[in-house]
């Protein structure tokens, strides 16, 4: 499947708004051409200086707000699904098998380039025992505010058990489709995301409805915030250490 490509973005820019004013009204050019000039001049010193010249602005489709200032809300994922064959699994273990949350519906819209997958694939083993640990913390939270109820420990659901992960692994093609629909600030470039190596996760349930309750247990469980902004994105710390990028932790 050819990789998606951003909108060009072809309007005119300030030179020929001001051509436009001195052909349209001599008059009122001369009382204000001196300060439009300088404001053109300024805007080209800066495209020439921020893109090679004769480059096309480029506008990505799915892109909005401004990059750690726009707020972000936890909104419900299009599904929680468990891989395929796991239904005849005791929720204790089957809480494992639980896939990615990103297009659970299986429908890819314009904004959404990632497939939903075992949670754990690409990831090393390591990181992936860590996650069963914080899932397994989960459960015994679980059961415990279950038996103030009176419901007994096997009764819990396993939904209730679950750490849900909107997306962990991504292939180069998915970062690709990422980056040219949100650009960047919203999205790494391909080949520097450590989303590609398998130690970064995005949190499905990250927002006060659930208290913070998934990212305590993955911090808890070695994995630390990396983004100030995204409070969804974790990384596994050792892994990070021991590549010479502790200091990405915050």
């Amino acid at each position: 499947m050819p990789r998606p490509q951003p909108r060009v973005d072809a309007s005119p820019g300030p030179a020929a708004s001001l051509t436009s004013v001195i052909a349209t009204s001599p008059r009122t050019a001369r009382t204000v051409a001196g300060r439009l000039l300088l404001a053109a001049a300024a805007v080209v010193l800066v495209s020439a200086y921020c893109a090679p010249a004769g480059a096309a602005r480029v506008a990505y489709p799915c892109s909005y707000g401004t990059p750690g200032r726009t707020v972000l809300h936890d909104d419900p994922p299009e599904g929680r699904p468990y891989a395929p064959g796991s239904e005849s699994l005791a929720p204790a273990p089957r809480k494992y098998a639980a896939m990615t949350t990103a297009n659970a519906d299986g429908h890819a819209g314009r904004c959404e380039c990632v497939q939903p997958r075992p949670w754990d694939t690409g990831m090393p083993a390591e990181a992936a025992a860590s996650i069963r640990s914080a899932m397994d913390a989960k459960e015994a939270e679980a059961s415990s505010n279950y038996a103030r109820f009176g419901i007994a420990p096997d009764a819990v659901p396993v939904e209730a058990r679950t750490i849900w992960l909107d997306t962990a692994w991504r292939s180069r093609d998915e970062q690709t489709c990422i980056y040219s629909r949100f650009g960047p600030g919203w999205a790494a470039r391909p080949g520097t995301s450590i989303h590609e190596t398998g130690v970064a996760v995005d949190l499905e349930d990250w927002g006060p409805a659930t208290f913070g309750q998934d990212g305590r247990l993955l911090y808890a469980n070695g994995w630390c915030r990396t983004v100030p902004e995204e409070p969804w994105h974790y990384e596994y710390r050792p892994i990070l250490e021991a590549w010479g990028r502790g200091s990405r932790c915050k």
